[in-house]
């Protein structure tokens, strides 16, 4: 009979102590989701994990690493959190521990570091004597490893401390990744706002009209392929009756280059009131941004100087892409006169050219967004699509030129994203014509 009550009670006994384990597990899995629920911070989320499962555990220390999505390297560090029970050398995973992570994504249990076939070659800190982790895995993402050295009192880790970490990790992660994405989604939003403003500001710098000149039809437009772009158009009258009018194009794209195209805006608006030649004018701008453009920057422009008394436009091409003269026939002039890029050698000197428009004559003045706008399979608009258009739309307004062959770039992007700032300025004379309105 003894044997019989024996086992019984033993099966009893070993009952009772799964079911005290799955308390605790519980108490400390309401522990830590209480805790974790009063924060919304990333940072006080994994310090919280780490510290509980430090505690639950009876470790050294514990951290929390979060991996990156980079596909050359999927196990980037994105952020380390270390949390010790003691004043301890701060332990990290090795890379070939989370290259093991990522390659397996499941728990893994080392109690002998230095002699694990494994992690052959790794150097393990002389203090770390056993090392237990587990993947923190969304949506089969992995997202993180959870960390844990050094089982307090010589011990080694068991199944059950790897059981009970795996289910820690498993319910801190989707909370971590919650708490990560809402940050990223409150910075997006303060940087939309920023991008906003800036669009905003930029598009008070450029001019809103165009001069109103007698015998003459001007129009300008610029498309960014960001929020703010690096390109510009401007119309500047100067004290002698004269209109100068520019187009621009600063390296890079976005923030960077709108600051330094409102840089390069403001000294060419500087200097065409006291300068009445193209050649001066640039010049003198070019002096002056060489010693605030950062090296590897540049800035392409093409700057002309137009006289409605006698028709002359005389023009500095600095480095930017050819302009063209549609004539009133529809036969088509390229500008091939051109210098250095504005920015690199402060001394350059440059060249001044003239032309003079007739009655029908069309001024196109495009930055390089026009012709190496791109489709899907990656083919550009190109030069010769443009030229074999501009002929055509001899006699059209300046804006319905610039809206022509705007359309005809959107016709071969095929609704394929801008990799560039896309502008164009338009110089029509119209004098002894009928003028489109």
């Amino acid at each position: 009979m003894s044997d019989p009550i024996q086992r019984r009670l033993e099966a009893l006994e070993k009952e009772n102590l799964q079911l005290r384990r799955a308390v605790e597990e519980l108490s400390i899995l309401n522990e830590l989701s209480v805790a974790i629920s009063s924060s919304r911070a990333t940072e006080d989320i994994i310090q919280t994990i780490i510290k509980r499962s430090v505690k639950a555990i009876s470790t050294e220390q514990g951290v929390i690493t979060l991996v990156g999505e980079d596909q050359a390297d999927p196990t980037q560090t994105l952020v380390r959190t270390m949390s010790s029970s003691g004043d301890r050398e701060a332990y990290s995973p090795d890379q070939n521990l989370l290259g093991w992570m990522y390659m397996n994504r499941r728990a893994l249990i080392i109690n002998d570091p230095r002699h694990d076939d494994r992690f052959k070659g790794v150097r393990w800190s002389n203090s770390v004597r056993s090392v237990l982790a587990v993947p923190m895995v969304v949506h089969s993402r992995l997202i993180g490893v959870l960390t844990l050295y050094n089982k307090k009192r010589g011990r080694d880790f068991s199944e059950e401390d790897q059981r009970l970490l795996s289910i820690l990790a498993g319910q801190s992660a989707q909370v971590v990744e919650t708490a990560r994405l809402y940050e990223e989604e409150k910075k997006l939003a303060s940087v939309n706002q920023e991008l906003s403003l800036a669009f905003d500001i930029q598009s008070r710098l450029l001019p809103s009209a165009a001069p109103d000149i007698d015998g003459y039809d001007i129009h300008g437009m610029t498309v960014p392929a960001q929020s703010v772009g690096g390109d510009l158009f401007d119309f500047i009258e100067t004290l002698d009756g004269k209109v100068a009018v520019c187009v621009g194009d600063v390296s890079g794209k976005g923030m960077p280059a709108a600051l330094m195209m409102s840089n390069v805006q403001a000294t060419l608006r500087g200097q065409a009131l006291f300068l009445d030649s193209a050649k001066g004018t640039i010049e003198r701008s070019n002096r002056l941004l060489s010693q605030s453009i950062k090296r590897g920057s540049f800035v392409t422009i093409f700057y002309a100087v137009l006289s409605p008394v006698d028709h002359s436009v005389n023009y500095v091409n600095a480095g930017h892409n050819k302009p063209y003269v549609i004539r009133a026939d529809g036969t088509l002039e390229k500008l091939e006169e051109g210098g250095l890029v504005v920015g690199f050698m402060a001394s350059h000197p440059y060249q001044e050219t003239t032309r003079h428009l007739e009655k029908g004559d069309t001024l196109f003045v495009y930055s390089d967004g026009v012709t190496e706008a791109m489709n899907a399979a990656h083919d550009q608009y190109d030069e010769d699509r443009l030229e074999a258009l501009l002929p055509t739309l001899a006699g059209q307004s300046a804006a319905d030129l610039v809206g022509a062959v705007w359309t005809d770039v959107k016709k071969h992007t095929a609704g394929s994203p801008p990799n560039d700032d896309i502008t164009m300025l338009v110089v029509r004379r119209t004098q002894g014509l009928a003028s489109r309105p």
